[in-house]
């Protein structure tokens, strides 16, 4: 294992990712189910970085030649210079941290891909600080896990989790049963097509963030509307609206006529939330309190005399 370049130039780590199986054999995989898988981990590894040392850039991952037999393919997972230019974390050295987050992820025995498996379908009754930087979390079967606290926030970041369901995603084609993480030719963690159920990211409830009212001018970006959706334009942004006015979808049944570039004076109600998968913004016009055709002519003052 590589664990930094001279001269401060770049730290790196390897390891081993390994699908294997029957349709595996002759060392082949198709890409259309190997790459969502790779960049996945990349993703995850990115992500993992960020949570575990916010005061870095994100690393990066890599990837070398592969292996016959299986399919073995050989990553390295690096970071930018300024890694080695600013404070240390844990007291050490960009290598060292590179290492750590890569055990994070990858270590059996308390590891993010570890832990996914020692929870299914485990309810955790209780998450405590036993000591600075470990987390001892106890199940509903009055067992416990004692884990990096950094673990356990990479548990419970949705997009972390996401990614790490795409990394086991090809063990659910026929053929591929079994998925090895090898560090320095050691298997540090395996996992099979039964642990695939494990890896489901649960639904996650929305967080309400904003809820309100407002008077504006919008103009109507296409005149092929959706069941109860408008595509509406703000001059900067266009977007779909749900459109709410019981009098004004009357006036739109009985033919009022309509065109792309008409504005409507409404008020419009903004409902954001938070999910899983990041910030959402609904729009829902509540009430149409004008309809200005856009042959509509702007009043010329006569000249002054």
């Amino acid at each position: 294992m590589r664990e930094a370049k001279l001269n401060g130039v770049m730290a790196e780590t390897e390891f081993a990712l390994v699908y294997d199986g029957p349709a595996l054999a002759d060392g082949r995989m198709a890409v259309r189910e190997l790459a969502p898988a790779l960049l996945a981990l990349g993703d995850l590894f990115a992500e993992a970085s960020v949570i575990a040392y916010p005061d870095r850039e994100p690393v990066a991952l890599d990837i070398k030649a592969t292996a016959e037999g299986s399919f073995d393919v050989h990553l390295i997972l690096h970071a930018v210079d300024a890694w080695d230019k600013i404070v240390q974390i844990f007291s050490s050295d960009a290598a060292s941290a590179l290492l750590q987050l890569k055990e994070y992820i990858i270590l059996g025995g308390g590891g993010l891909f570890w832990l996914v498996r020692r929870l299914h379908g485990r309810k955790i009754e209780a998450a405590a600080e036993n000591e600075p930087g470990r987390i001892t979390l106890t199940l509903d079967d009055d067992t416990s896990i004692d884990i990096p606290t950094q673990v356990w926030e990479l548990y419970q970041s949705v997009e972390v989790r996401k990614n790490a369901k795409r990394v086991v995603d090809p063990m659910t084609r026929s053929g591929v049963d079994s998925l090895e993480f090898r560090s320095d030719t050691e298997v540090t963690l395996l996992l099979t097509a039964a642990d695939i159920p494990a890896y489901a990211v649960p639904d996650v409830a929305d967080t309400p963030l904003i809820d309100q009212e407002l008077e504006m001018y919008v103009s109507l970006a296409s005149v092929a509307f959706t069941t109860g959706k408008w595509r509406l334009t703000s001059g900067d942004e266009t977007f779909y609206a749900a459109v709410e006015d019981p009098l004004f979808l009357e006036r739109v049944d009985q033919g009022e006529p309509f065109r792309k570039g008409d504005m409507l004076r409404c008020k419009m109600r903004l409902v954001q939330s938070s999910r899983g998968d990041g910030l959402h913004t609904e729009r829902h016009v509540i009430e149409v309190l004008e309809h200005i055709p856009r042959t509509m002519q702007l009043r010329l003052e006569p000249p002054s005399q």
